[in-house]
């Protein structure tokens, strides 16, 4: 069982220091894995952009500009010194809170809630990169209470600094992205060695929460879980809250074993299926690339998740496994979830997938997700001698 400490002096001037050298000591695994799914990411999103029934958005142009923004992100944050990074998380975490904050006063609607930001041509979502910014927030937390974290109180306070922002999505109608900010906090209890039983009567209590919440969620929310428990029930007037599960498990079961081939997906590219180009690009890749190309997906999904789980283990401090050990979980929580819902196994709560689904916001933090993982596990004189 791990016990993180504080292990290092912030006042050491090496720690802030900014150097490509760090470049040249990445784990290639995990970048071949990342540029394997962005790049079948671009693809599908090219074959997105094929409508059979109008001119659609360059969406595969578009995420490729979001692409190099995250690689100059990740780029960056592989540079700096991790334990530089650790000390900056009370400021990422309030700024993230800021950002949360101007967007219920500022913040423009789209798709049922007001998440985004307008910055000239382009729309902001603080909530993704508030995920990150909790992650770090969360492993500078830890490595300050050391084993204190075993106290009860302390397990608690965790869950109250992931409870500021998630109260912050939840108020913008976004109750999807809210749910991924609480599996980071188990996960990276789990690491930091709380006690098992405080998690299990945390959890307890959080299933209790939930039950005295589900009267006061929205409309939509409660009958997407319906909907999914019971497909029968009779569906509000002029409303039907299963046709998306229901046309997404029709577009993945389509394509059978090899797919109907590159951009000949017709449940997609004849609008049978809405979103087919965010929340549910894993239908499109399922339509056309078949079995074989959905399973070759989450085969690198499973590689990259596992690969960073192995570089948790070699980091010089403890704070590097834990900020490994969060960013895992957000891209773990996104990705099996996302896939769950395309094929019908969780009710919907839009979640995008990783590397594939389009949006700039969340590409964004999933690539400065990765940069934290790779950067993690390098210290400053721990391979230069």
């Amino acid at each position: 069982m791990m016990k993180p400490v504080y292990d290092f002096d912030l006042r050491d001037a090496r720690i802030r220091t900014f150097t490509v050298r760090n470049l040249g000591h990445l784990d290639w695994f995990i970048v071949g894995f990342v540029f394997s799914l962005a790049a079948i990411g671009l693809a599908t999103l090219h074959s997105a952009s094929m409508s059979g029934l109008q001119a659609a958005p360059r969406y595969d142009l578009r995420q490729a500009v979001w692409l190099c923004v995250g690689l100059i992100a990740a780029g960056a944050i592989i540079c700096t010194d991790h334990r530089f990074m650790l000390s900056l998380a009370p400021l990422m975490y309030v700024g993230a809170l800021a950002l949360l904050t101007v967007v219920l006063i500022l913040g423009i609607e789209a798709r049922g809630g007001q998440s985004w930001l307008r910055l000239g041509p382009f729309r902001f979502q603080p909530s993704e990169v508030a995920k990150i910014a909790l992650v770090y927030m969360l492993a500078w937390y830890f490595t300050k209470a050391g084993r204190r974290i075993r106290k009860l109180r302390f397990l608690l306070l965790a869950f109250a600094i992931a409870a500021m922002p998630c109260l912050f999505v939840v108020k913008q109608n976004d109750l999807g992205t809210a749910l991924t900010f609480l599996p980071v906090v188990f996960a990276m209890l789990f690491v930091a060695g709380c006690r098992r039983r405080h998690l299990f009567l945390v959890a307890l209590l959080g299933a209790v929460s939930l039950y005295a919440a589900w009267p006061h969620l929205k409309e939509h929310h409660r009958e997407r879980v319906l909907a999914f428990i019971d497909p029968a029930r009779e569906q509000p007037k002029g409303k039907d809250y299963r046709y998306h599960q229901i046309q997404s498990k029709i577009t993945v079961g389509s394509g059978r074993m090899k797919g109907k081939g590159f951009g000949q997906g017709t449940q997609t590219h004849l609008n049978y299926l809405p979103e087919y180009h965010t929340d549910f690009i894993f239908s499109l890749l399922a339509e056309e690339g078949g079995f074989i190309g959905a399973a070759l997906v989450v085969g690198l999904f499973m590689a990259l998740l596992l690969r960073a789980l192995a570089l948790a283990r070699t980091c010089p401090e403890p704070s590097g496994s834990l900020v490994i050990a969060g960013c895992v979980t957000v891209l773990a929580v996104h990705a099996f979830a996302n896939i769950a819902i395309t094929i019908g196994l969780m009710p919907v709560i839009g979640l995008p997938l990783p590397f594939l689904s389009y949006g700039g916001s969340f590409y964004l933090t999933t690539m400065m997700c990765v940069g934290a993982v790779l950067n993690a596990p390098i210290r400053k004189g721990y391979f230069t001698g």
